[in-house]
């Protein structure tokens, strides 16, 4: 009888063991991987890159030779631009009594340099253009050629047939802002192609031209309607960095892997502080099959990251607690022990990275989480584990009377 008995039992209980089966199945082969890109943090070793006694010193661009492009404060006139190569920094002011700063954005692998001026007479808002330096060290202006802009151009970007990439405005103050290039082939404007949006602009461009990054603002004033866009193979493709609002598209490499480097902004006591990314494109040109990489130089306020290179080098700036701007490199590898030189002393801690995107969280104890799927599966086998104890309990019970 009491065999039967047992029988019977397994019998009752055979479904739900094929289904306590069936879930743990389900909970290990459910992938936790995000259907979104990925972020996670990466090390890098970062070195300042201060202009001597100047106040501020701002990073821009790099190319594959190391070449470092900027510009800087002091005291005598809001920004000189800069190259730095071979270890040694070199003033660059576009020529000309009437000129009241240079700023140097770009450079490629040539050496030719881009970058923006401004006027002092007249002395409209927006008497901003665009230059452009080459390697033999001859200056000329690049604007957009269209009259009647406010601001006629700017220079933040420049391909290897020495084609100058940037924005110019209209209105005042400064209603609309349109990307452009100007080169051997002529002259492009560029509208993000969207509803309502009057706000882009070209900031990076891979050697050979053929993929151009940038940022459009879309459907209102605030951060969250700023967006990173990529412009290649004849389409154009808006992104953000996962989880974060108000991403920029700074700068771009073309081997040995396309890279987009650039910000997002993160709300800090009513205050929008910049954080800097790498997105690992794989060759697609699909966003959520991108790997996102985040980078803060250690101690600093805010990062902003503007430049790599084919070695996977990034140039940019990095602000300190005391509001002081400082250029930096950082080349892919184990993070410094400690915060870089600064003016301001000590530093706080550089914010924490976003999750890393694994499909495991992290809470308050430090222990990881499940994913959905794989905690519902794993109460159910423990349901069942338990149903199947209790069975068998009663039928030991039921043998021994």
């Amino acid at each position: 009888m009491a065999s039967q008995h047992g029988s019977s039992l397994r019998k009752r209980w055979l479904p739900f063991t094929m289904l306590a089966l069936i879930a743990t199945g389900l909970a290990i082969t459910i992938s936790p991987s995000p259907t979104t890109a990925s972020v996670a943090a990466q090390p890098y070793t970062f070195t300042t890159l201060d202009v001597p006694d100047a106040k501020n010193t701002f990073g821009m661009g790099n190319n594959a030779s190391g070449d470092i492009v900027g510009y800087y404060a002091d005291a005598t006139v809001p920004f000189h631009g800069f190259v730095f190569r071979a270890g040694k920094f070199t003033t660059l002011d576009f020529p000309g009594e009437n000129v009241a700063w240079t700023q140097a954005n770009a450079i490629n692998d040539a050496g030719d340099i881009t970058g923006l001026y401004s006027l002092k007479a007249p002395a409209p808002t927006g008497n901003v253009h665009g230059f452009l330096l080459t390697n033999d060290g001859k200056w000329s202006n690049v604007d957009y050629p269209e009259e009647g802009h406010i601001m006629s151009g700017g220079g933040y970007a420049i391909t290897n047939d020495r084609t100058v990439l940037g924005c110019f405005h209209d209105g005042s103050p400064i209603t609309s802002m349109f990307g452009y290039s100007v080169g051997s082939g002529g002259a492009t404007r560029f509208e993000y192609p969207a509803a309502s949006t009057a706000f882009a602009m070209h900031y990076g461009a891979t050697p050979d031209g053929k993929t151009i990054v940038g940022s459009y603002r879309a459907g209102g004033t605030s951060m969250e309607n700023w967006h990173g866009y990529v412009v290649a193979e004849g389409k154009t493709i808006s992104f953000d960095v996962p989880g974060q609002v108000s991403a920029n598209a700074l700068g771009i490499r073309q081997s040995p892997d396309v890279a987009i480097v650039g910000t997002y902004k993160v709300l800090v006591d009513k205050t929008w502080n910049l954080h800097g990314y790498v997105a690992a494109t794989h060759g697609s040109l699909d966003p959520a099959k991108w790997d996102f990489s985040m980078v803060d130089v250690p101690g600093a306020a805010q990062t902003i990251v503007r430049g790599i290179n084919p070695g996977g080098s990034l140039t940019g700036t990095y602000i300190d607690a005391a509001g002081v701007n400082h250029a930096f490199v950082a080349a892919p590898g184990a993070a410094t022990p400690s915060d870089p030189p600064s003016s301001s002393g000590s530093n706080p801690p550089a914010p924490a990275p976003p999750n890393t995107g694994t499909g495991l969280a992290e809470d308050d104890s430090g222990l990881s989480a499940f994913s959905p799927a794989a905690l519902a599966a794993t109460v159910l086998v423990l349901v069942v584990l338990g149903g199947l104890a209790l069975a068998v309990v009663g039928s030991r019970r039921t043998q021994s009377r």
